[in-house]
């Protein structure tokens, strides 16, 4: 994903706290977008009636949500105070539902479980690196994705859901784990390895090439044939004997081996 030349939607806590945010990024090539319309020539944007219209632009006569009439990159919330989440900052819940990568500049404490969420939480003199980290292709925002696209895929073939998705940098490469239950099934793999790549084209110019690599927990690989299984990049030595097909031993484009745990994703704070 591009790290230059941003679209950028900006929502708040009270009015005016990001107006210096949006200078910032403005100054360092992104272009801006705003939840809320900024202030009338000749007011004060911080006067309580301007802080009790928390109204976002979808809201206005005429206006259109920046998130269905833009190609929106990321969401900054702007918080300059301790509290719980106002009414103007329901743009965060906006971008979690819309899957954009989401960055909270200001302070948050546990009380904010919704902002918590964020890919990101940062002081605010550390926006413009916050924003570059927030679109990591192994981030929050790409784990839900990825998560979400294997459990739709999984139950399109009447599976259970996955029990853990890990995403891993290696060499600048990402790489999926993903661990399921119930029986093997031929056409489990494929379809998981597609919605896997699917899920991350957003993320990373690489995704057609993903690694990814399916486990079983360890009750299910002990009844599972003894079928050697690898990862996508693998290959099998031409020595080896064709094995005969049976529905326990099935050639399978992705590894699958015992796995107990996966690695949580989690928020970074920077």
């Amino acid at each position: 994903m591009r790290h230059h030349n941003l679209d950028i939607l900006l929502t708040e806590a009270t009015p005016g706290d990001s107006d210096r945010a949006a200078e910032q990024l403005a100054a360092s090539g992104h272009r801006v977008h705003r939840c809320h319309p900024g202030a009338r020539p000749g007011t004060d944007p911080t006067q309580a009636g301007a802080a009790s219209q928390p109204r976002c632009v979808a809201w206005q006569a005429g206006g259109r949500c920046p998130l269905t009439s833009d190609t929106i990159d990321l969401v900054v919330d702007v918080r300059t105070a301790h509290g719980p989440e106002t009414a103007r900052e329901q743009g965060t819940m906006c971008a979690l539902l819309a899957g954009i990568p989401l960055v909270v500049c200001g302070p948050t404490d546990t009380s904010n479980s919704l902002l918590l969420r964020a890919d990101v939480v940062c002081r605010p003199e550390r926006l413009t690196l916050a924003c570059h980290t927030a679109l990591s292709p192994v981030g929050p925002t790409a784990h839900r994705a990825v998560t979400r696209a294997v459990h739709n895929a999984l139950t399109g073939l009447d599976e259970a859901p996955p029990l853990s998705v890990h995403l891993e940098l290696r060499d600048h490469t990402v790489v999926a784990d993903v661990t399921i239950t119930g029986p093997p099934c031929a056409t489990t793999y494929p379809r998981v390895r597609a919605a896997v790549r699917t899920a991350l084209a957003p993320f990373t110019p690489a995704w057609p090439y993903t690694p990814v690599t399916i486990h079983h927990t360890a009750a299910q690989a002990r009844r599972s044939a003894p079928a050697a299984a690898r990862r996508d990049d693998e290959t099998c030595p031409s020595t080896l004997p064709t094995p005969a097909p049976s529905p326990s031993s099935t050639t399978r484009s992705d590894r699958c081996e015992p796995r107990t745990s996966a690695k949580p994703s989690t928020t970074n704070h920077c």
